[in-house]
C-alpha cells in the first residue's frame, strides 16, 4: 500500500513543511506501508523463497539482516518459529544487524567469501516496521515497509553474484545523532566524496567482469548524492532507480526490490550493479550477471 505524504502526519510526524521538502529533495511523493504485522509480513516474501528450493536442497541458512533502529521488536524465538512453519525446522536462523542498511548486501560479500558451505542454501529475509514517529523517518527520505526474500547458493538462478565489495569509515561508527559536532560536519563533507570514491574502487575491482551493458541499482536512500553519482560517472542513462517516489526507503530491502521492478520493467541488460550504505558508515557494492540460459 502506497500512502501520500499528506497521510503521514499522525504514523510519521510529518508536518506540511516536511513533506514539501521530501518531495523537492527527494522526489518522494508517497511510502510503502504495509496493514500486517511484522512475522505476517516477512512470511510471504519468505515463502516465495522457500517455494523457489529445489526438492532435495540440504538444510541452510535463514538470515533476517535488520537496520540498527530497533522498532521491530517481537516476542522470543519468533524468527525461529517463522522458519518453522516454513519447512525450515533443520536450518540456522540468525537475525543480524551488522551495518544498518548495508547489512544485506554485507551479508553477500561475507557468504561470497566463505560463509556458506558447499551446496549449503541461504535465504536472506529483509523489511521492517516503521509505525513510529521517532523512527519511522531520517533526513534522507523516508522509511518503508516492503519485505523481501533472496534465495542463494541453491542452483541456478536469475542472477549470479559475481564480485563484491564493501569499505567501512570507522571514524563515524556512531549513529549521527551522538555524533560530535566535529565528526558530523566531518561526515557531511566527506559522505558523497567517499561514496564516490569507494565506487571508484568497486569498478576497479571488478574491471575483468563488467559488462558493456551494465546498469547502476542505487538504494532509495538521499537522492542528492545520488544524483551527484550519476553526474560524476555520467551514468544518468546507466541507472535504474526503482519506484522511488511512491516508496521510501526501505532499509536493506530497497536493492532487493529494486531488482524486482527492473525485471518487471522488462530490462534485458546482462548485469546490475547494486550500491548500500549503513551507518558505521559502511558502503556496499555488488556486482551481478544475469543467468542467460535461465528461462524467464
Amino acid at each position: 500500500m502506497h500512502r501520500p505524504l499528506d497521510a503521514l502526519g499522525e504514523s510519521h510526524g510529518l508536518t506540511p513543511r516536511s513533506a514539501l521538502m521530501y518531495e523537492r529533495f527527494f522526489g518522494l511523493q508517497a511510502v510503502a506501508q504495509s496493514h500486517e504485522t511484522l512475522g505476517d509480513m516477512l512470511a510471504g516474501a519468505l515463502a516465495q523463497a522457500v517455494a523457489a528450493l529445489p526438492a532435495e536442497a540440504p538444510a541452510g541458512r535463514l538470515i533476517y539482516c535488520r537496520t540498527q533502529t530497533h522498532n521491530t521488536l517481537s516476542d522470543r524465538n519468533w524468527l525461529r518459529r517463522l522458519a518453522d512453519d516454513h519447512g525450515l525446522e533443520d536450518w540456522e536462523v540468525s537475525a543480524l544487524t551488522l551495518t544498518s542498511c548495508a547489512s544485506a548486501l554485507v551479508q553477500m560479500h561475507v557468504a561470497r567469501l566463505g560463509g556458506l558451505a558447499e551446496g549449503q542454501p541461504m535465504i536472506i529475509l529483509t523489511g521492517e516496521k516503521a509505525f513510529h514517529p521517532s523512527v519511522s523517518r531520517l533526513p534522507v527520505g523516508l522509511l518503508a515497509e516492503i519485505p523481501a526474500a533472496a534465495l542463494f547458493n541453491a542452483g541456478p538462478a536469475r542472477w549470479h553474484l559475481v564480485n563484491s565489495h564493501l569499505r567501512h569509515l570507522s571514524r563515524f561508527h556512531q549513529n549521527p545523532d551522538r555524533m560530535s559536532g566535529a565528526d558530523r560536519k566531518a561526515l557531511q563533507e566527506c559522505y558523497a566524496p567517499e561514496i564516490i570514491s569507494f565506487i571508484e574502487q568497486s569498478l576497479a575491482r571488478y574491471d575483468a567482469d563488467l559488462a558493456a551493458d551494465m546498469v547502476f541499482l542505487p538504494h532509495n536512500l538521499n537522492r542528492p548524492v545520488t544524483d551527484a553519482i550519476l553526474r560524476h560517472f555520467d551514468w544518468q542513462d546507466r541507472c535504474f532507480h526503482g519506484d522511488l517516489a511512491q516508496a521510501g526507503h526501505a532499509y536493506c530491502s530497497d536493492g532487493f526490490a529494486n531488482l524486482a521492478a527492473f525485471e518487471a520493467a522488462g530490462r534485458k541488460e546482462s548485469q546490475v550493479l547494486m550500491l548500500a550504505a549503513g551507518t558505521g558508515v559502511t558502503f556496499a557494492t555488488c556486482l551481478f550477471n544475469r543467468n542467460l540460459s535461465e528461462p524467464e
